[in-house]
């Protein structure tokens, strides 16, 4: 077993994770051209994938000791090339839809079960730099989106739209970019068959099956499963929006902050042990929160491509320690419940982002239907029933700009009813970003009385647990002590 080549090849499947998400980002209109499917069902294809991590990752937290850490990567390395090649070869017609979906789903399977082994694995190698060591392997989620949406749109659609590499007949642009994804995903596989792994934190010191369980329903830990839904929420619900919503109120491609953001997280989770250290990991993530809350509050008003960049920046500082150091604190503070809550963490992110994406839908149109002027209302408007998901928050319908409506107005992009109508999208895309700005002040709240209380007992506290070799010889000391 080689701890450094594991933790490589643990990085080189995030990799292959963020590559699935940044590419599909990229191809999504090549998808519904080639199908001719609605951005409705564009919208539901994208959301698999989520559903895929949460439902992979709720019910292999539960098996992963039992199964090993090396056997979970081998099968999200399957879910993930069965996911790409879905897409890529998805039939066109009636299936089209069912298959994409399917594919993507599949996709977010092996999204949700590179988490569930990775994170544990991690903690297993470095039980006492738990939270750097996650923050650094997480630093590669956004490695991967930088790495993958720089090499698919500025270097492999180039080359192939100017000639430079020539495609066979029926083989299309967005294909290849797809095909991308299976290079990091074959890396990590070779490096996993190759390794040793090692049992869990949790099989190793003995703790059972049923003490692991029994950490699920620690008050702290029930409130710090809340907390992932609020965190999750704020930092990747604005960043599935960021292309629609900053390209309409800044002038600025979205994809360009998100790469921008993106870089700056890499670089910052390489310094979370310090600063970890320096304010500890609870009181990271309240400053985390306060950066956050502010940076996504004033990119809502963010107007050019310059105020966009400085308040994008804010909110990148905010968001780069949330998912890895929540989940570093689970590791060290909830040690017993090993892979399990691991994974309970990431199924409740991943559940969190699911439902905040068509929220956030809902409130765009929301405030851009109310911005329309009076006049153009009638014209415009459109009624329909909501989907499940905003069902659940009790919206029975959704009133939105209906396109083809929109089409049907004067061309001229310097007529009023066009203006009224581009501003009247800007006010409802910063809107969207505005009120999830909400979610961190509770953020604040409970992670400030939670390191304030940390303050009160002492300072905050990682439990270590220790393998049963390691407690005989505590134990034999102990004797040993006691009889000199």
């Amino acid at each position: 077993m080689n701890p450094r080549t594991l933790f490589i090849a643990s990085c080189l499947a995030l990799i292959t994770s963020a590559f699935t998400f940044v590419i599909r980002g990229d191809i999504a209109n090549d998808l519904g051209v080639t199908f001719e499917l609605s951005k409705e069902q564009i919208g539901w294809v994208m959301g698999a994938a989520f559903w895929g991590m949460a439902i992979s990752m709720l019910l292999g937290a539960g098996i992963c000791d039992f199964l090993g850490m090396k056997l979970i990567l081998i099968c999200a390395f399957i879910c993930h090339m069965v996911g790409v090649l879905g897409t890529i070869f998805a039939p066109h017609g009636d299936m089209a839809f069912a298959v994409l979906f399917g594919a993507t789903f599949l996709a977010g399977c092996g999204n949700g079960l590179v988490e569930i082994a990775i994170n544990p694995l991690a903690a297993t190698l470095y039980p006492t730099q738990k939270t750097h060591y996650l923050n650094v392997l997480h630093a590669w989620w956004p490695g991967g989106l930088v790495l993958g949406g720089l090499i698919a749109r500025l270097v492999v659609a180039p080359m192939i739209e100017k000639g430079f590499i020539t495609l066979p007949e029926g083989v299309a642009s967005w294909q290849v970019r797809m095909g991308l994804i299976v290079i990091p995903g074959v890396l990590y596989l070779l490096m996993v068959l190759s390794q040793r792994f090692p049992a869990t934190e949790r099989v190793a010191s003995g703790v059972s099956t049923g003490d692991m369980f029994a950490e699920m329903f620690r008050p702290m830990f029930i409130l710090w499963a809340f907390c992932m839904l609020l965190t999750a929420a704020t930092e990747l619900g604005p960043q599935q929006w960021q292309e629609s919503v900053i390209t309409r109120t800044s002038g600025m491609s979205g994809t360009l902050i998100l790469v921008y953001t993106s870089s700056m997280m890499f670089v910052l989770r390489h310094f979370a042990g310090p600063l970890a250290h320096r304010f500890s990991p609870v009181g990271l993530l309240t400053v985390s929160a306060v950066l956050a809350g502010i940076g996504l509050y004033l990119l809502s008003f963010a107007n050019s491509p310059i105020t966009a960049i400085g308040c994008a920046t804010i909110f990148g500082f905010g968001i780069a320690y949330f998912w890895p150091t929540m989940l570093g604190v689970t590791a060290e503070r909830f040690p017993k419940g090993g892979a399990f809550l691991l994974g309970i963490m990431g199924s409740v992110g991943n559940l969190s982002i699911a439902l905040i994406l068509p929220f956030m839908g809902y409130t765009y149109d929301k405030y851009t239907v109310a911005a329309v002027p009076e006049a153009l209302q009638q014209q415009v408007v459109a009624e329909e029933p909501a989907n499940w998901a905003l069902r659940l928050a009790g919206i029975e319908q959704v009133k939105k700009i209906n396109s083809e409506a929109v089409k049907a107005l004067p061309k001229d992009k310097d007529s009023d009813s066009a203006k009224a109508i581009v501003a009247a999208e800007a006010h409802g895309a910063a809107m969207s970003f505005r009120v999830v700005s909400a979610l961190p002040i509770l953020l604040v709240v409970i992670f400030g009385a939670i390191a304030l209380r940390d303050k009160a007992t002492g300072g905050y506290k990682a439990e270590v647990l220790m393998s049963r070799s390691e407690e005989n010889e505590l134990f034999a000391g102990g004797v040993q002590a006691a009889v000199e």
